[in-house]
């Protein structure tokens, strides 16, 4: 089908007339580069925002107290109230779907002192089932295990980033004792957060430590979160509203209050994220394509004129004995050719940009890793294809409607 002599036949054709070859190709060039370019930016902010919410198990919730906005059985609007151990106890009892619970208390910040180094961090008491729903990486030694916590022990999980401050490079920090505020804790383990949701502190500077340890050294038992995570087939908004009843019954708060059990649904974030990426994916096709074809469609354009101009040609041919098959195949080869060529260098350059834009972005939060995958590529060079194809169809036809005679008589 492509021997040596047909494709310098198509060269010379599309060479003839350089001017208006190259600016009809332009048009294929720039709908795949911006398709390109456009797919490929869309992924890279799709992939911050995970990175971003990496860490945090999708099947999860967090509830808060905050204060009654309603009259309730003598308590007047306004007034604070505490989750405590007993209402994790409870919720287990209660909502039978929960698969994993978490309390966190929050201490605010202290300064952290080793020797003569001091870092600003924020300290936080967690149980052992803490990172099964927020999801981290301990890079050296462990967690806060369920012992530390029934054994009130004087331990902590440090983030990577205080470790740092705190310990020479190349120094161990597992196993020695760290001073945060009046109380000195020993370090079992070093945290390297995964995403960047935060409660209550930055996790590279969040000093972790048992949650009884916590409520001992503030000497009050209550908890500030209570984190949630089910089974990936139930849906956290079929136990939402079973978890704020509970809480609301036992804490005597008005089943009409709305506002003093807060809870945040990561289920419908991730869900609501999801659509939004569907919503921008659809767009980008929508707008690439849309410039894409307009390329095609001057490349057919070009096409019908080139055609046009080559009456002779065509109907000498034709008068030679070249058969319909022969005059189509040279003239679909001659419209892929162009647009190959034309979507190949916009394929080439959009990729060549977002690797120039990934390394342009390494330290951005929320945009990482703008390509597209090897699946997309091949998608392109099949659309170019067909694009190729569907453009040179009506030229095609129209040169088999060239008659020899017609070709003679306008010589």
């Amino acid at each position: 089908m492509f021997d040596l002599d047909k494709l310098q036949e198509i060269w010379q054709t599309i060479t003839r007339n350089k001017t208006r070859s190259f600016l009809t190709a332009f048009g294929v060039f720039w709908g795949m580069f911006m398709f390109i370019g456009m797919l490929g930016i869309g992924q890279g902010f799709e992939n911050g925002l995970k990175q971003q919410v990496s860490n945090i198990a999708t099947n999860s919730m967090f509830v808060i107290a905050r204060q009654t906005t309603v009259e309730y059985k003598g308590f007047n609007a306004g007034r604070r109230w505490d989750m405590t151990q007993d209402d994790i106890e409870l919720l287990k009892k209660q909502v039978p779907e929960i698969k994993t619970i978490s309390g966190m208390t929050m201490l605010g910040s202290f300064k952290a002192m080793e020797n003569d180094k001091t870092c600003d961090v924020t300290l936080q008491g967690i149980d052992h089932s803490y990172y099964n729903i927020d999801k981290q990486d301990i890079t050296s030694g462990r967690g806060i295990s369920y012992l530390d916590d029934e054994e009130v022990r004087k331990v902590c999980v440090i983030g990577n980033k205080a470790a740092d401050q705190l310990f020479t490079q190349g120094e161990d920090p597992i196993g020695k004792m760290v001073k945060v505020g009046p109380v000195y804790f020993t370090i079992i383990g070093i945290v390297n957060p995964k995403g960047n949701i935060n409660f209550g502190g930055d996790k590279e500077t969040t000093v972790y430590i048992p949650t009884s340890t916590a409520q001992q050294l503030v000497g009050r038992k209550t908890i500030d979160l209570i984190s949630i995570a089910v089974d990936d087939h139930i849906k956290i908004k079929t136990i939402e509203e079973k978890v704020k009843t509970t809480l609301r019954a036992k804490h005597l708060i008005s089943p009409l209050d709305n506002n003093a059990v807060m809870t945040m649904n990561i289920q419908e974030v991730f869900m609501m994220f999801r659509y939004l990426f569907i919503g921008i994916a659809t767009l980008i096709w929508i707008v690439g394509m849309g410039t894409l074809i307009a390329g095609v469609v001057g490349i057919s354009n070009i096409m019908l004129v080139t055609v046009k101009e080559r009456t002779n040609e065509i109907g000498i041919k034709r008068a030679l004995g070249a058969k319909p098959k022969v005059i189509l195949r040279q003239i679909m080869l001659e419209s892929l050719t162009l647009t190959f060529i034309a979507g190949f260098f916009g394929m080439f350059f959009g990729i060549l940009v977002l690797v120039l834009t990934e390394q342009g972005t390494q330290s951005a939060k929320m945009f990482a890793n703008p390509t597209i995958s090897f699946t997309m590529a091949i998608v392109g060079v099949v659309i170019i294809i067909i694009s190729g194809l569907f453009a040179g169809i009506i030229p095609a036809k129209n040169a088999l409607k060239i008659k020899a005679i017609d070709a003679l008589r306008e010589e």
